[in-house]
């Protein structure tokens, strides 16, 4: 199965607070086959994003500054059956006892990355 069948009938949702990061992977996300990529810079705008409707899958950078943190927000969408990818400038051993066992991805993340760690959570 190729990675656009793979994604051609999902959503994303990609929390990230860094604009020109979250444009360059947002495009990314489209161009790997997303049917809809959502994008939010604040965990706000992603709350109201997920209660308009949950994703198939979820990309959320750890910390957003101003002390937010997606942690909660990443838990409770897997509860929810929505496939979470975790990604922080941090080691993942360094995350909190809660983050440990989601995916994750250490920043700078790339396209093969991204498209790496999701196919293999939607596979």
């Amino acid at each position: 199965m190729t990675s656009s069948t793979i994604f051609s009938e999902r959503s994303v949702l990609y929390v990230e607070d860094e604009i020109i990061v979250a444009i360059e992977i947002s495009e990314q996300l489209r161009e790997i086959g997303f049917r809809e990529v959502r994008v939010a810079h604040t965990l706000r705008t992603a709350n109201e994003l997920v209660e308009n409707a949950l994703p198939d899958v979820a990309l959320l950078d750890v910390n957003l500054g101003n002390g937010e943190r997606t942690t909660d927000l990443g838990i409770a969408l897997r509860e929810n059956g929505v496939k979470v990818v975790f990604a922080s400038s941090y080691n993942k051993t360094e995350l909190s006892e809660r983050l440990q066992s989601f995916a994750f991805l250490e920043k700078p993340i790339g396209r093969h990355d991204v498209e790496a760690a999701l196919r293999s959570l939607l596979s």
